[in-house]
């Protein structure tokens, strides 16, 4: 009867200890950074496809200015950005102050020859 009693005491105060307030933070840090790893590990194969794709377009086009390789990190930040661009500045011949004339015909011929925007997301 006392091992019972005992046993019982155990649980009850394991169940206070893991609903206090520190308890609760700290689980949800391990979550938190637990679903940030498998986040990273799942678009892996995306940023290394869309990072090769950059050396690309830097090798066919040339060297680049400061903003046009800020501009190139955004736009190839996922292939969403990238699809979007495409579809506003290549499909639709939108004006975009970055790549203008020739360099942003050579940009959307390099995106157009591309796997990356044929490939499952």
């Amino acid at each position: 009867m006392l091992r019972f009693f005992v046993i019982a005491a155990e649980i009850v105060l394991l169940v206070l200890v893991l609903r206090s307030p520190f308890a609760q933070y700290l689980f949800e840090d391990v979550q938190n950074s637990i679903s940030d790893w498998l986040a990273e590990m799942a678009t892996m194969p995306e940023r290394n496809e869309l990072e090769a794709f950059r050396e690309n377009v830097v090798m066919q086009i040339g060297p680049l200015k400061p903003y046009q390789q800020t501009y190139l990190q955004e736009i190839t930040v996922d292939k969403a950005s990238l699809r979007r661009f495409s579809g506003v500045y290549c499909d639709g011949d939108d004006i975009n102050p970055n790549f203008t004339g020739t360099k942003r015909a050579q940009l959307c011929l390099i995106i157009k020859q591309s796997s990356v925007l044929q490939s499952p997301n």
